[in-house]
């Protein structure tokens, strides 16, 4: 925990319970039913509905509903207004009929509307499906997830939410999720030319100036700085997605020349950082969110970061291939499973951006590299990347005596300021 430096630890992707369909009012510990056909999000207070009889209503009254917002029309025969309103409960209609209604307008008031909302609160459509949308744009915004994890979030719950089921809508929410956390953002992919084909990346909120870089390289140090620089940048953090063996990390040089400057990096590496951080941790700069993933397996500390669309993925996955597991505590067991269910489980259409690439890609996506990736992809098994991990025979890291041991101490030598 490392709140000083606006870095904060959630819990991620929260286990809802299956809908169970009763939760205890607010302040009272009396058993409240909501009828069948209804989805009840308890953690959430929640109930997602589609049409619903007469009695169906009226069960939902008598269960404690405390608010109610509708998504379709008033004119919509199913629609409850008339009987909402006579039990005195607040009734209110937002229309969302179509993927074209999730207009920015739209989108703010349906997550004003289930932040305010009393609780339980019931969001009502015609099949419980656009009823979902608010619920999945107002996690996305209390808990400061980027596009890509709250999709992937939706997917997760129990049960998914049902806008996933309908592909159009399922775009649509996505385009909202990232035009509603949209922040002017200055966005630079960095290449490091001195040898050890490493893909640096600077991340800043236009507004504030407040910037990242990840995986900065020693030997590109000036560069970077001088780029920061001429955009009217702040640097605040310093960040490395693992302890590097190929080359040395431009922490250090960082910190020497900017010492306000934080470095980032897994607790579980064992490396020094004036900031340690694991797996649910947020890195916050401006307005702007890095969500951290832990993807251990190329080695002990190996993070990943999401932002927005993208996710860096440091050696986890690269661009058809993965680092190596056979030195730094590397697992291939672990890193499969680090792949799977937390690069592979982002939408298909997520921006994988890696630390390196040998032949001139610069990106690709969470889609391409699970058909693609002849060591991930392609529905291999665990058994079969371990067998293509065991076979690769790859010769000694020719850097790694040199770069490791820096890399520990958060590349600092001799003269340069030591991480707090």
């Amino acid at each position: 925990m490392c709140r000083s430096w606006k870095l904060t630890r959630e819990k991620r992707f929260p286990q809802l319970g299956p809908p169970e369909l009763t939760f205890p009012p607010h302040g009272s510990t009396e058993t409240m039913t909501f009828p069948d056909g209804t989805i009840a999000y308890d953690a959430d207070g929640l109930v997602l509905a589609g049409d619903m009889t007469e009695d169906q209503v009226k069960a939902c009254l008598g269960a404690g509903a405390k608010s109610w917002l509708y998504l379709n029309d008033e004119c919509n025969k199913a629609c409850p207004k008339a009987a909402v309103e006579a039990a005195s409960v607040p009734f209110e209609m937002i229309p969302l009929l179509t993927p074209a209604s999730l207009t920015n307008e739209c989108v703010d008031k349906l997550v004003a509307y289930v932040e305010s909302a009393p609780k339980p609160a019931v969001i009502q459509c015609s099949t419980a499906t656009r009823a979902s949308i608010p619920y999945i744009l107002h996690k996305a915004k209390a808990d400061k997830l980027p596009a890509a994890s709250a999709m992937a979030l939706a997917a997760t719950m129990t049960p998914p939410l049902k806008f996933l089921e309908k592909p159009p809508l399922a775009a649509a929410v996505k385009r909202a999720l990232i035009v509603s956390n949209r922040k002017p953002v200055i966005f630079r992919q960095l290449f490091d030319t001195s040898g050890s084909s490493t893909y640096t990346y600077l991340i800043a909120d236009e507004t504030s100036g407040e910037a990242v870089l990840i995986d900065p390289v020693l030997e590109m140090v000036d560069r970077d700085l001088k780029l920061i620089d001429e955009l009217g940048l702040k640097l605040k953090y310093a960040v490395n997605t693992h302890c590097h063996a190929d080359h040395v990390t431009g922490s250090g040089a960082i910190k020497a020349a900017r010492p306000e400057v934080k470095s980032i990096i897994a607790a579980a590496s064992g490396a020094a950082a004036d900031v340690k951080i694991g797996n649910g941790d947020r890195i916050e700069f401006g307005s702007l969110v890095l969500e951290v993933r832990a993807t251990p397996g190329h080695t002990d500390g190996c993070l990943s970061y999401v932002f927005e669309d993208m996710v860096f993925t440091g050696d986890a996955v690269l661009i058809r291939g993965c680092g190596r597991t056979d030195f730094q505590g590397g697992s291939a067991e672990k890193l499969y499973n680090s792949v799977h269910t937390q690069i592979f489980s982002l939408p298909d259409d997520t921006i994988i951006y890696p630390a390196h690439d040998y032949k001139g890609h610069r990106c690709s996506t969470v889609g391409e590299e699970k058909r693609l990736n002849p060591r991930l992809g392609s529905g291999k098994s665990e058994g079969e990347f371990v067998e293509i991990m065991a076979a690769l025979n790859l010769p000694y890291p020719k850097k790694i005596d040199e770069a490791l041991p820096k890399n520990m101490v958060c590349g600092i030598q001799e003269g340069m300021p030591t991480p707090a």
